[in-house]
């Protein structure tokens, strides 16, 4: 093949083939649909019409380096070896990108001159173009020919056919870069949408970052990670690579070489700091550096990390734990734009951590509390079946229902049920207000219509509530009956001689709206009887009148309250009432007491 290099009388024919051929190729250059195609046309293809020896495509990687992405030519020691570049280092590569000119080596004698640390001793000539960008002029990029055993400038027109090649090279580069970050940009909008369903759907964080790391890996990295601060330790919580095997590994390396908490870098100087960190190119001088001996080094070799990045998980001004992505076999490199991906998903794991923790303790809350609402034990009274249930709505704040019930010394029973107005933790602490108050006034008089009195007058001077409803009885067997106050409550159900029928049907109202008169209505009460007490979450459903409530509760205690034996379990009955009666979407508490007569 005749050389690029042209005497003054040669003839300008030899340099057309070449040149025809150098415009084809730059055609299959802009018409690359795959970086992969691209580099090869640009090396090995271009190389073989221009008669050169090795070529070298690099790209700028980082602000100070230029990180090669193929070859032509070169040994694989060589490739090694020229993988990267120092910008501020002299090379026809690093100059083409810095000038943004082309750089041409007429032969041995410019190259020891200008570049002495690249002479190898053969006489050789290159040409070097830099890959622009038309956006801003800037060079993000060089490739470069070399040339064995030839002296002299290259003909002008080959140059300019290279160098439309090497600007065609360029734009396609931007092309397939601009769409390779458009398609992983959608690729991490579409992850961060199934991640944040998967922090949503459940609030057992831990089993969720565990869903999250696996989520993320390989589309995102090929390790993922999660370490959560506990008691100012970093522990991991989770760990996923495709290959289960080398997660293996990764635990057998944190165990058997635990890294230094107090040493730079890593993921327990994230969590100290709470700033994120890349690590662009992980060289095996940084593993050096943290290996704590050669077998550990042998094993951090034989994970091929390349690439890696650590976030904070931050709630509240608070560092939770630390999430890493890390590239391995797949050779990826990650950026700054890929830190940005990834502490977007930390701040949404952080918030479900947090979300999940405050409900921790909100729960945590809401069960001291309630255990103020409601009696530690009934009391166990001979001749008497005494049953409850208790139902938290499906919320974490919890509501007003309370109920108390007390054995008297002449062998009547004084009960109490009730419900003060709203949610949460004030309703809570007046719903204990309210039962405490019962229990104290009906030691003075356990009379309904007396306590009923009593509890308004309680409520005019030191109300806990702004209204409350309740049931008050008073269970006589020696008359064979009992006594009913409703205030402003769903009236009690009674079951008897195989029927049921609601009591008091017309009450009084609620309390808070001053002294009120409350007349006591005798009941019938005999052995074998059953009467039942409830809140109004047992028959209320939204947009549905309660009168319905009513009835569906009716239905179901004749079906399943009207034929209970003497050695039934009275709470396991009123389980299932509560299951078939109650709101299935439970938006309310439901509070249910019956006592059955046995003698």
């Amino acid at each position: 093949m005749n050389a690029p290099w042209q005497s003054p009388g040669a003839s300008r024919a030899s340099v057309a083939p070449r040149l025809a051929a150098l415009a084809g190729i730059a055609a299959q250059v802009a018409a690359a649909t795959t970086l992969d195609e691209l580099t090869e046309t640009i090396t090995e293809r271009a190389s073989t019409v221009m008669g050169a020896s090795r070529a070298v495509l690099a790209v700028q990687d980082g602000p100070a380096r230029l990180r090669t992405i193929a070859t032509h030519g070169l040994t694989p020691s060589e490739a090694r070896h020229w993988a990267t570049l120092d910008l501020d280092a002299r090379s026809p590569l690093t100059d083409a990108v810095r000038t943004t000119q082309i750089v041409s080596v007429e032969g041995r004698q410019e190259l020891l001159e200008r570049y002495p640390d690249l002479d190898d001793g053969t006489e050789r000539s290159s040409v070097t173009l830099p890959l622009i960008s038309r956006a801003d002029g800037s060079a993000f990029g060089a490739v470069g020919f070399r040339f064995e055993g030839q002296v002299g400038p290259v003909d002008p027109d080959l140059v300019w056919v290279l160098g439309v090649l090497a600007d065609m090279c360029a734009q396609t580069m931007l092309r397939l870069r601009a769409e390779a970050q458009s398609a992983n940009r959608a690729a991490q909008l579409e992850f961060l949408a199934d991640a944040s369903q998967a922090l949503a759907t459940s609030l057992d964080y831990r089993q969720t970052l565990r869903q999250v790391a696996s989520l993320a890996v390989p589309a995102h990295a090929d390790w993922c990670s999660v370490q959560m601060v506990d008691d100012g330790v970093l522990r991991t919580l989770a760990v996923a690579h495709i290959d289960p095997d080398k997660v293996q590994l990764a635990r057998e390396l944190e165990t058997r070489w635990p890294p230094d908490p107090d040493r730079q870098g890593g993921a327990a100087h994230v969590a100290r700091t709470g700033e994120s960190l890349l690590v662009e190119n992980v060289t095996d001088e940084m593993l050096v550096a943290s290996a704590q001996d050669d077998e550990h080094l042998r094993v951090a070799r034989e994970l091929g990390l390349q690439s890696a990045m650590s976030v904070p998980l931050v709630a509240k001004d608070r560092v939770l734990g630390v999430l890493t992505f890390v590239v391995a076999e797949s050779g990826r490199r990650y950026t700054h734009d890929d830190v940005a991906f990834a502490e977007d998903l930390a701040r949404r794991a952080a918030l479900a951590i947090d979300n999940a923790d405050l409900y921790s303790q909100t729960r945590r809350v809401a069960s001291v509390l309630q255990a103020t609402l409601l009696p530690q034990d009934l009391p166990e009274i001979p001749g008497w079946q005494i049953g409850t249930v208790y139902r938290q709505a499906g919320r974490t704040d919890v509501g007003g229902d309370y109920y108390d019930v007390s054995g008297l010394d002449d062998g009547r029973v004084t009960v109490v049920l009730g419900d003060v107005m709203g949610r949460g933790v004030d309703a809570a602490v007046a719903g204990s207000r309210m039962r405490s108050a019962a229990r104290v006034l009906a030691t003075q008089d356990p009379e309904p219509d007396a306590l009923a009195g009593a509890m308004d007058r309680f409520m005019a001077t030191e109300p806990p509530t702004q209204m409350a409803s309740s049931v008050y009885l008073l269970f006589e067997p020696a008359r064979d009956d009992l006594a009913v106050v409703v205030a402003g409550h769903p009236p009690p159900l009674l079951v008897s001689g195989g029927r049921t029928r609601f009591v008091t049907e017309d009450g009084s109202p609620v309390h808070g709206l001053g002294e009120i008169p409350r007349l006591a209505a005798r009941v019938p009460f005999v052995a074998g009887d059953l009467l039942l007490m409830y809140t109004d979450g047992l028959v209320e459903r939204r947009g549905e009148s309660i009168d319905i409530g009513l009835k569906r509760l009716q239905v179901a205690a004749e079906e399943l309250l009207t034929d209970v034996g003497d050695d039934a379990d009275l709470d396991d009955v009123l389980a299932e009432l509560a299951e078939v009666v109650s709101d299935p979407d439970r938006h309310d508490d439901v509070a249910v007491l019956a006592f059955r007569r046995l003698v």
